[in-house]
């Protein structure tokens, strides 16, 4: 399927989530500083490693996706495909949702003691907000390099057998589950809006190269903060875990390469990776999820 297949795409659906992060009915980790909510301090399986890598990713959501959807509406008035525009408007639309439940888990981390990160978020989403009047161009281009590296990493979540989903909190299982299959929905919008503005080439691939190691390296000081608040930042075993977690055998970022390699291809659209069979395989599950 390649990006002229419009009618061949699932729909885009704006799903109004109602994920509630205070009502799981789970408990807090003992020996740490309780949180007054039910979410567990260590959410999937108990696994310090495998909530923080998440818990840090997640933090970075909230500024990030009003990033995405203001470098994707700049541009909007290039398009002239209808079907496209509407698909901009529901990309807004979930990236809007987005926001709004992963600022709701920063609020739960903020409660659990990690306070730093609302400051950080603030400083960074200041430096988005003048990426986004001063670099519109570059803007789009990283969005689109963005929204490629998280549809990787939907997939790896909603597919790898190695890394249930269903170990989680329920709360966080049914956000993750939704985020994932949405970022599958929509990952060809920005792509698509970037072609219509003549992103040229040169500066597709070097916004993937950056912001590779951008998000890499962001990902890791927030983890570094995150296990120096609980006093695990030099327990070897944590660590150890998650290298066996991330890259051993059926490990999260194992297999991962060929996905991520195909964006540098002068030929590349997001939809040669075909996702439809996962996303119908889904869509049911998840919408019941995030709509009772």
């Amino acid at each position: 399927m390649t990006q002229h297949d419009a009618e061949e795409r699932p729909p885009i659906v704006v799903r109004h989530a109602k994920i509630d992060l205070r009502n799981s009915g789970t408990k807090g980790t003992e020996g740490l500083k309780e949180s007054p909510v039910a979410i567990p301090r260590y959410w999937w399986g108990d696994d310090p490693f495998r909530t923080h890598f998440f818990n840090a990713l997640s933090s970075t959501f909230p500024f990030g996706e009003a990033f995405f959807v203001r470098s994707v509406r700049y541009y909007a008035d290039r398009v002239t495909d209808p079907k496209l525009q509407q698909e901009i408007r529901a990309f807004a639309g979930q990236e809007g949702q987005h926001s709004r439940i992963h600022d709701a888990h920063v609020d739960l981390l903020i409660e659990q003691g990690y306070g730093a990160l609302a400051a950080r978020n603030r400083f960074i989403d200041r430096i988005m907000r003048w990426h986004n009047r001063e670099t519109p161009r570059f803007s789009l281009a990283v969005t689109a390099a963005l929204e490629h590296l998280t549809a990787i990493l939907a997939r790896q979540l909603l597919l790898n057998p190695g890394n249930h989903v269903d170990e989680m909190d329920p709360s966080m299982a049914r956000l993750w589950r939704w985020h994932a299959l949405e970022e599958s929905e929509h990952k060809s919008v920005a792509f698509d809006v970037m072609v219509a503005a003549e992103i040229p080439r040169w500066m597709r691939n070097g916004a993937m190269a950056l912001n590779t190691f951008g998000l890499t390296l962001e990902t890791l000081e927030r983890m570094i903060y995150l296990f120096y608040k609980d006093g695990r930042l030099f327990d070897g075993r944590t660590w150890m875990a998650g290298w066996r977690f991330l890259f051993g055998r059926g490990g999260f970022l194992r297999g991962v390469g060929r996905d991520y390699r195909a964006w540098y291809r002068a030929d590349f659209h997001p939809e040669e990776i075909d996702d439809r069979e996962m996303i119908a395989r889904f869509a049911p599950r998840v919408t019941a999820e995030v709509s009772a």
